[in-house]
């Protein structure tokens, strides 16, 4: 029945309404999974989360990869599917970490200075052209992000250290994403990571060991559940449109943990933290839109070249 919805509406609308929509659905799903630790973080201790995260992610994904008889699993870049599989459980640590001790908006806000940093990345390590606009939009984020810490205007708290760490993290993860998807298919790089989390995760779950009541458990599957999808979304949204057109909506993230903060834990995002994620937001989608400009002006520049001869 699902498989016949989603045909149904690639029928009815074009590949940008798709990926638009798949973002949406990633957004919320990781202010669920987010909203799972926050509630959690007086009960469980972080470690024991993430790796919950981690294997219970794993379990809902392995499905795919049985039907497949796991052929999807193979690969010759072991190296960097670890690489990426470090990075991103450190990520989550920090990500986790930070809800400790701030609100879910204002992680979700200053996560989003991770596609500006990224470009500012690729253009340092990856010899991507360093066009005007990226560092435009670049600069436009940090002020941002500024506006959303406010540092010498009011100390710098535990949670927007880790949540800044987190970022560095993240970018790390979107450079060897980047070079796995050269290779790779987009589940194989995603159930490897999970792999990678979980074996790496039990570790530290183990030495600081909680046993879950039964609700607790029923949360903590829900948050794996919504980790997974928030993955699976996010890579078909970029499968059925450019990064350029589906990248802004990713920032739904804030207002959807923004609503969740506020109905579960009574938490809201102050006004700068708003005023801050608008410029990030306006700076990121500046810079799709030039990219996707740029884009379009070389295919036309392709196919003029073709037909004069």
């Amino acid at each position: 029945m699902i498989r016949a919805y989603i045909k149904g509406f690639r029928d009815r609308h074009s590949g940008a309404a798709e990926g638009a929509v798949w973002m949406m659905i990633s957004a919320a799903s990781w202010a669920v999974m987010v909203s799972v630790a926050r509630g959690l973080r007086d009960e469980i201790h972080t470690f024991e989360i993430v790796f919950f995260r981690s294997i219970f992610a794993l379990m809902f994904l392995l499905p795919l990869f049985w039907s497949k008889e796991f052929t999807g699993l193979r690969t010759k870049r072991f190296g960097m599917h670890l690489a990426r599989g470090v990075s991103g459980l450190a990520a989550l640590y920090l990500l986790f970490g930070a809800l400790v001790f701030i609100p879910m908006g204002d992680v979700a806000a200053i996560t989003f200075t991770r596609p500006l940093l990224a470009s500012l990345c690729a253009i340092l390590f990856m010899g991507e052209v360093a066009k005007g606009h990226r560092w435009t939009a670049v600069i436009f984020g940090l002020i941002g992000a500024y506006i959303i810490v406010r540092p010498g205007v009011s100390p710098v708290s535990w949670g927007q250290g880790l949540a800044l760490i987190c970022v560095v993290a993240m970018v790390i993860t979107s450079m060897t994403v980047k070079s796995l998807t050269r290779t790779e298919q987009a589940d194989t790089i995603v159930v490897w990571q999970m792999i990678i989390f979980t074996a790496i995760s039990v570790g530290p779950a183990l030495y600081v060991w909680t046993t879950p009541t039964m609700e607790q458990f029923a949360v903590l599957l829900l948050m794996g559940f919504a980790g997974a999808i928030a993955q699976r979304a996010m890579t078909r949204a970029y499968k059925a449109a450019d990064a350029t057109i589906v990248l802004p909506f990713e920032y739904t993230r804030l207002p959807f943990a923004a609503l969740m903060g506020l109905a579960l834990f009574s938490e809201f995002p102050d006004v700068w933290v708003w005023v801050g994620g608008t410029i990030i937001f306006a700076a990121t989608f500046y810079m799709a839109q030039k990219e996707r400009q740029e884009v379009r002006a070389e295919r036309e520049k392709k196919a003029a070249g073709t037909a004069d001869l």
